[in-house]
């Protein structure tokens, strides 16, 4: 798999319904190289553009208030709720990610930063 076939995929939840796009892919560094630990989606692709979902902004105060807004229904994926995920079919297609819970049982970005740090 590659990361592109990540970016931009359709997210389904458990039920078949739309979650959002994948707009960023979190990786952690392990004894055995670089592993997906998870994936943020946002049901807006613009916040990707500004990487309002990087990352927490704190400073200075307003790109702290602008990024907070921009990123406040972006969502954290663990990786082992990602049930399947189908690469795009041709160049331009977009891939599919298919989650094995619900979209309101994932975890709001700001709350899994947090824990990141």
């Amino acid at each position: 798999m590659r990361l592109a076939d990540l970016i931009d995929a359709l997210v389904l939840d458990g039920a078949g319904d739309l979650a959002g796009r994948v707009t960023d892919v979190r990786l952690v560094e392990t004894a055995d190289g670089l592993v997906v630990d998870g994936l943020v989606v946002s049901p807006k692709r613009r916040g990707r553009l500004l990487a309002w979902d990087h990352r927490p902004v704190e400073r200075p105060r307003i790109l702290g208030a602008i990024a907070r807004a921009g990123s406040r229904r972006a969502r954290w994926v663990p990786w082992d709720a990602v049930a399947s995920h189908e690469p795009p079919g041709r160049l331009g297609d977009l891939g599919t990610v298919r989650l094995d819970r619900a979209s309101a049982d994932l975890v709001p970005l700001a709350d899994a930063q947090r824990e990141w740090a």
